[in-house]
């Protein structure tokens, strides 16, 4: 067995992190700005989970976006704090549906519903190209799709940009893409 040496940490003074070691700019390929479900688990929330729970939980864990599955684990959407808003859930409720009663699945955008990048085009594209892409469509998440293996392969987020590019964002602002597109060419976000 080996026996270490411990060293006094009078001298340090900062922490890193992968970011420290690796600048995102626009120019940077876009698989960079992508949370890659080969490498982290995705979030996922049952469907038959009570949307006031699921609100309660995703604020708690302060994510914003879940993937919606069945109980066999198939994908049938995806769940933000948008679809889980007040505003909506009065919006369900009157049609006469209980509080207690409405479902993820109830609130939830439906597979059907959905767009997302394909993975090996994302391969061949620079972060430039996606926050272009999805000025467009006003999103705050897209999920990335393995066509070729007919699965989800990750998410993009505008937190998560925002984050590897170090822009400022305010958390307790709902960000979506386009507010994104407008700090990083220069142009004032209201």
């Amino acid at each position: 067995m080996k026996n270490l040496h411990l060293f006094n940490l009078e001298q340090i003074d900062q922490v890193v992190s992968p970011e420290y070691f690796e600048q995102t700019t626009l120019a940077s390929p876009a698989d960079k700005i992508f949370t890659d479900f080969k490498a982290h688990q995705p979030l996922v929330i049952d469907g038959d989970t009570l949307a006031q729970d699921a609100l309660t939980m995703m604020r708690k864990s302060h994510v914003q976006m879940k993937i919606v599955v069945s109980h066999d684990n198939d994908f049938l959407g995806i769940i933000s704090t948008n679809e889980l808003s007040e505003q909506s859930l009065l919006a369900e409720m009157s049609k006469g549906v209980n509080r207690e009663d409405i479902l993820v699945t109830d609130m939830m955008l439906a597979k059907q519903a959905l767009h997302a990048f394909d993975y090996s085009e994302l391969q061949r594209s620079s972060v430039n190209d996606v926050v272009t892409t999805l000025k467009s469509y006003g999103l705050r998440h897209c999920l990335v799709v393995d066509r070729q293996h007919h699965h989800i392969r990750g998410v993009i987020s505008t937190s998560d940009i925002a984050r590897k590019l170090h822009l400022p964002i305010d958390i307790n602002i709902k960000t979506s893409f386009s507010e994104l597109f407008e700090v990083i060419h220069g142009k004032a976000v209201c």
